[in-house]
């Protein structure tokens, strides 16, 4: 890339930077999205499909307008995920398809080579990376470059989806730029418990200044102070304090501070002030990069084939990921070498997820167009017509409820769909069933509840 290229780029960066602002260009521009300028192309090259679609749809108008404003409005913008082919405004040529970085499922055979050591993200080590928590760890990489300006930082997840490994790694970033002290990480359970052994005495001005004279304070499992009064009233004169005075806060819980009842609506106000990102269960390329790690981290070798049958069959959370695997360590001591797939499939026969919830998202895929009516090809077609879209949310719905699919996975199976059209599908079917609603299926019409069971009966749950 010539000097003059490279100018061009950094001020069409610059132009951006003042028309979004710092944190959103630092969350989905950040050091992963590579800028490439060519002939009268300017292409941005993203980590994943989720970004480059996310990237192209939201932010292709601004940064047309920023080419405007400075005469560039020549140039073409193409959007690509590495080692994919572009993405363009235009229809690309025809073009064999090429290997993506994106993590796809691995087919239970023996692998021709060990499974590649994972390489931790920018600023949050030894945490794996995907579509199921990449906006968090970015929007965190975002704050820990300049702590205060996005506070409170709230993150939430199922059980083993990576929020408490999140809180701790941004904690172990903190702890090191910052006073002995003053960075504070906590689950609620614990400031509860001080703030009670605090009111015994005189011990109450000691616990506030610990817990407000910091830069940064990190609380996890928030939800353990729902029906505490007096320690709510507490954290919340804690949160307005150390908002005020510009410090980062950090929290995590199950669910995002709407969904949590009981907090009360001033603090949930304050909770969701900051920014509030989502965690999901890792997917399968997450879930072995996990299984990889922890063996590296027990210093064990594991065969490929049993490793990725018991990434296919533990459940998604990571905890179990990692408690099947200290149980095959055990083993293999005992047994001086390693385990067969047939002996890891016996001994682990408890920790895998009862047969009947085992669902693929092409069984889901056969029962609807089997209930329905409808070829499957129309189901992940472009179609709009009411006889294949209610159909094909139903598909949605049913792959999240019975498979350990993320939102982008299902949305790629169902027609290279973006992962908010999986979350949208997933809240209309959802008002359906509330609203007992009917749907058109192969013979006539019925309500969504029994096209539903119909559709279950097909794969057997």
């Amino acid at each position: 890339m010539t000097t003059d290229e490279m100018t061009i780029i950094s001020a069409i960066r610059n132009s951006l930077v003042d028309e979004i602002g710092h944190d959103k260009f630092d969350i989905w521009f950040d050091q992963s999205v590579t800028w490439h300028l060519s002939d009268s192309t300017l292409c941005l090259c993203a980590p994943s499909r989720f970004n480059a679609e996310r990237l192209q749809r939201v932010y292709q108008s601004k940064l047309n307008a920023v080419l405007a404003s400075l005469s560039q409005s020549h140039l073409k913008l193409s959007f690509s995920v590495a080692d994919e082919v572009p993405s363009t405004s235009e229809p690309p040529p025809a073009t064999p398809p090429t290997h993506s970085a994106v993590a796809h499922e691995i087919t239970l055979k023996p692998a021709p080579q060990p499974i590649p050591s994972h390489r931790p993200g920018v600023g949050i080590p030894s945490l794996v990376i995907g579509q199921s928590n990449h906006i968090a760890v970015n929007a965190a990489k975002a704050m820990l470059d300049r702590p205060g300006t996005i506070s409170p930082f709230f993150v939430h997840g199922p059980s083993g989806s990576g929020k408490s490994h999140l809180l701790q790694s941004i904690y172990n970033k903190f702890r090191g730029r910052v006073k002995a002290g003053h960075a504070a990480y906590l689950t609620a359970e614990q400031f509860t418990t001080h703030f009670l052994e605090s009111l015994q005495g005189n011990g109450l001005p000691s616990f506030r200044r610990k817990h407000r004279d910091v830069e940064v304070l990190i609380i996890d499992d928030i939800e353990f102070f729902v029906g505490k009064q007096a320690t709510m009233i507490e954290f919340h004169y804690t949160v307005d304090t150390l908002i005020r005075t510009g410090k980062q806060l950090v929290f995590s819980a199950k669910h995002s501070p709407t969904e949590i009842h009981g907090l009360g609506s001033d603090l949930v106000a304050r909770m969701a002030s900051g920014l509030v990102c989502g965690l999901e269960a890792p997917d399968f390329g997450m879930r072995q990069q996990i299984a990889h790690q922890y063996c590296q981290h027990l210093g064990i070798e594991v065969d490929s084939v049993v490793l990725n049958m018991l990434v296919e069959r533990v459940y998604s959370d990571a905890r179990h990921i990692q408690g099947a695997i200290n149980r095959i360590s055990v083993l293999q001591q005992l047994s001086g070498g390693q385990l067969s797939c047939e002996e890891a499939s016996h001994q682990l026969a408890d920790l895998f997820e009862r047969p009947q919830r085992n669902v693929r998202i092409s069984d889901i895929e056969n029962a609807v167009c089997e209930v329905f009516g409808v070829d499957r090809k129309k189901l992940k077609s472009t179609a709009k017509a009411k006889n294949i879209s209610q159909p094909r949310m139903l598909a949605m719905w049913l792959a999240r409820k019975y498979t350990k699919a993320a939102y982008s996975e299902i949305g790629d199976y169902f027609g290279k769909r973006a992962h908010n059209t999986v979350i949208s599908a997933q809240q209309r079917v959802a008002d359906w069933i509330e609203k007992d609603s009917m749907v058109t299926y192969a013979h006539g019409q019925c309500r969504v509840r029994e096209a539903l069971r119909r559709c279950e009966a097909q794969f057997g749950t």
